[in-house]
């Protein structure tokens, strides 16, 4: 085999293609072969932080009414659910015109990113500079300056406001912004690294509509997840328990119970009981244990004898203890 067809593709682009999107429709699930989702684990993860989604939710909304304060528009702002990716897939998925934007946000330490689709910014632009009776041109180039300041200014309000929600559950520190038109510098991260995908999909009546994404890398996010799921309701506790408490522990040893030596049991009929008369004598064979019962329930077991002239019992076990 020669070097060059070692080197060319097994399949055509268009053959992949067809076979991802057979792989879509499930076509291929015979019952013997499945789907596999690899970051169905991460999914799940990401399922169980119930505060997150209130974060992400509430900070729509904040989002939504700077927005319209910043760029005088009514713009509409939704969340849409909460996703896990690589760098990779990510990469693959971004859109040829974009914004993105990298920062240190503490408590982390790896970078966070902001991602604002090229259309978003051309919307915003066409908006700000009065051109909202004109539709936005569609461009192949890549963001051009004013949309990049446009991006920067998308940025700090998404930050600003995100760091206000979430001050209470996960305080955040907000470090400087590294504006991109590229995804040159993404590139850079380890292909395999994930990211929690927040998606905040932004719509103006029927003329706009696009989606903003907050990338946070997953690892750094599940290292805080106690933040994030609901806080445990401590139980009140009396102030007057730490008197009353170690009071009633010393008193308990002190309080008088009734204690009984059963010697012996005889087996009877109930014809004999019932001829049974005063004076009548029942011969009790002389035992060789007996037990001793508090509140009728046998808690020691014993060698019955005498000591000191008097009848006695010598302990052989407890229920809960041998001797």
């Amino acid at each position: 085999m020669s070097e060059d067809s070692e080197n060319d593709a097994i399949l055509t682009e268009e053959e992949i293609e067809a076979l991802v999107e057979h792989a879509k429709d499930g076509g291929f699930d015979d019952g013997e072969f499945r789907i596999h989702d690899f970051s169905a684990g991460e999914s799940l993860t990401l399922s169980k932080w119930v505060e997150l989604d209130g974060l992400h939710g509430n900070h729509a909304e904040a989002l939504q009414k700077a927005f319209t304060a910043s760029f005088d528009i009514e713009l509409t702002v939704d969340t849409q659910p909460s996703t896990y990716a690589t760098a990779q897939d990510l990469m693959t998925a971004f859109p040829h015109r974009l914004c993105l934007v990298s920062i240190k946000m503490g408590p982390f330490t790896d970078e966070c990113h902001l991602l604002v689709p090229g259309e978003t910014l051309t919307f915003l632009v066409n908006q700000y500079f009065g051109g909202a009776s004109v539709t936005p041109p569609k461009l192949t180039s890549k963001v051009t300056p004013s949309e990049q300041r446009i991006g920067e200014r998308v940025a700090k309000e998404f930050l600003r406001t995100m760091a206000e929600v979430w001050v209470d559950r996960f305080p955040l520190q907000m470090g400087d912004l590294y504006i991109d038109v590229t995804p040159d510098r993404f590139s850079l991260i380890p292909r395999d690294t994930g990211f929690a995908v927040f998606n905040f999909e932004l719509a103006a009546g029927d003329e706009h509509k696009s989606t903003l994404q907050l990338l946070v890398p997953f690892e750094e996010l599940e290292a805080q997840s106690e933040a994030f799921l609901p806080r445990k309701k401590e139980i009140p506790q009396s102030p007057d328990a730490a008197t009353w408490e170690p009071q009633l522990r010393a008193t308990l040893p002190d309080v008088a119970v009734e204690v009984q030596g059963s010697i012996n049991a005889i087996e009877t009929t109930i014809k004999s009981l019932l001829a049974m008369k005063v004076g009548m004598t029942i011969p009790i064979e002389e035992p060789d244990a007996m037990s001793l019962l508090l509140n009728g329930r046998a808690v020691a077991h014993g060698r019955y004898g005498a000591h000191d002239g008097l009848k006695a019992m010598q302990f052989i076990n407890f229920k809960e203890r041998e001797l």
